[in-house]
């Protein structure tokens, strides 16, 4: 390789600095701030994602979901407050958990094993790339339709907090928003009202706010904390090197499930330990790992077909093909390079703040919390002013909130990814579905 390769190679490297400390710092907010997931996360920054390049976009977004899920993991642990959905079983078993000492040991315990658990299945995916790979033959119209299908049908499962009909109904409605503008295939307009407008379709960043933002914001608005020092010295800690290994494998097939991803991962381990009846702090630490291996995993699909298994994915691959990069085979092995590296440097940054810094971390907790969800308030309409703005559509763009408005505080007791999710792909499972009517039909 000529140095001049080299020299861009390490200028393109520099470039991803900036967005991997925002990434790292907004995981920060996603795993402190109960009921601010990375979807949630992605919506504060989106005046800054929106100027990146896509693999800038693609570096924050590994950096956010990989920092969040060690951050997430010290209010479970500490005060039995869920940062991340992976963070349940870390929740429950934090009432197990008798004494400082033993608090010390999960929160450490969880910290190595999170760094463990990502580098682990980083180098199972180095040795299993060219595989990798290959699989993508196999990967056609109907495999694309049939996975987008298995997706949806598992969100009627998965968002317990919604009934069934619930879910079904949202992903309908997600489906009806999302075709609103003008249909290309059949050529037809929807619900356009002769607004050239319209035609474009529903502003994502409107729909993602009012919908699943404000409504999230409102649900846990109420909420009261009880905070309580955290007052330990350290100890020994313990570390199985095979049995690491087990849960990071088991955190790297849960983190494939679609929709589940790092909540299956963590969710499997936790079950696996305690039927070897491992203690509080084993299992706690087991749940940890494989979570952290399962957000690693569930960016395979994304960076190699072009597949988002959650919403948040879906948000950042629409950005990323908004900008003319495709995530595909032919960019795989590149992408993957970019993100490993970054990921090895992310997953320490990770640790320091999960263990030597985790006693000024839990002071973040004891900010007013009604006070930091009004203030995300206000930046989600400071966004949607931004991006309109910058669109030459602000008043478009402020009257589709204000119209979506009465719908986001009806559905605020709900749990409303579906209906994101099925908005965000709904032109994909379009496409997949016209081609296979137009080649087997």
């Amino acid at each position: 390789m000529t140095p001049i390769v080299h020299y861009a190679t390490l200028l393109k490297m520099t470039e991803l600095i900036n967005p991997a400390i925002i990434g790292v710092l907004t995981g920060l907010v996603s795993g402190c701030i109960p009921g601010i997931g990375n979807f949630a996360s992605l919506i504060i920054i989106f005046p800054y994602l929106i100027n990146l390049e896509p693999m800038q976009i693609l570096i924050l977004y590994v950096a956010l979901t990989t920092i969040s899920q060690y951050i997430g993991s010290i209010p479970a642990i500490t005060f039995g407050i869920p940062g991340e959905s992976s963070s349940v079983p870390a929740v429950i078993e934090s009432r197990n958990l008798k004494t400082p000492q033993q608090v010390y040991q999960a929160i450490v315990g969880s910290a190595i094993g999170s760094t463990f658990g990502g580098i682990v299945v980083l180098g199972l995916t180095w040795l299993l790339l060219d595989y990798l790979i290959y699989t993508v033959h196999f990967f056609n119209t109907i495999m694309q339709f049939a996975l987008y299908c298995i997706v949806l049908v598992a969100m009627v499962f998965i968002f317990k907090e919604n009934r069934y009909w619930v879910n079904i109904l949202l992903i309908l409605l997600g489906f009806g928003l999302g075709l609103i503008g003008y249909e290309k295939w059949s050529s037809t307009k929807i619900l356009t009202f002769d607004s050239y407008l319209l035609y474009q379709g529903l502003p994502l960043i409107v729909v993602v706010i009012v919908l699943l933002g404000i409504p999230e914001i409102l649900k846990n608005y109420s909420t009261k904390l009880n905070y309580k020092n955290l007052d330990y010295t350290p100890s020994k800690i313990n570390f199985n090197f095979l049995t690491s290994s087990w849960y990071s494998l088991v955190g790297f097939v849960g983190g494939l499930a679609p929709g589940l991803t790092t909540t299956m991962s963590s969710q499997l381990a936790w079950v696996d330990a305690k039927k070897r009846n491992k203690p509080p702090v084993e299992r706690i630490v087991a749940s940890e790992t494989a979570n952290n291996a399962g957000a690693f995993s569930q960016l395979l699909p994304l960076l190699l077909l072009g597949i988002p298994l959650v919403g948040s994915e879906a948000l950042v691959l629409g950005l990323m093909e908004g900008k003319g990069f495709r995530l595909d085979t032919t960019t795989f092995r590149g992408s993957f390079i970019i993100v490993s590296v970054a990921l090895v440097f992310i997953n320490m940054i990770g640790l320091c703040l999960a263990w030597p810094l985790a006693k000024h971390i839990i002071k973040l907790f004891q900010l007013n919390l009604k006070l930091m969800y009004t203030i995300i308030l206000i930046g989600f309409i400071a966004v949607i002013g931004w991006v309109g703005f910058l669109s030459y559509q602000t008043m478009y763009f402020i009257l589709v909130a204000v119209c979506l408005l009465p719908l986001g505080y009806m559905l605020r007791k709900l749990d409303t990814m579906p209906l994101i999710f099925a908005f965000l792909v709904h032109d994909r499972m379009i496409d997949a579905g016209n081609r296979l009517i137009s080649l087997y039909w």
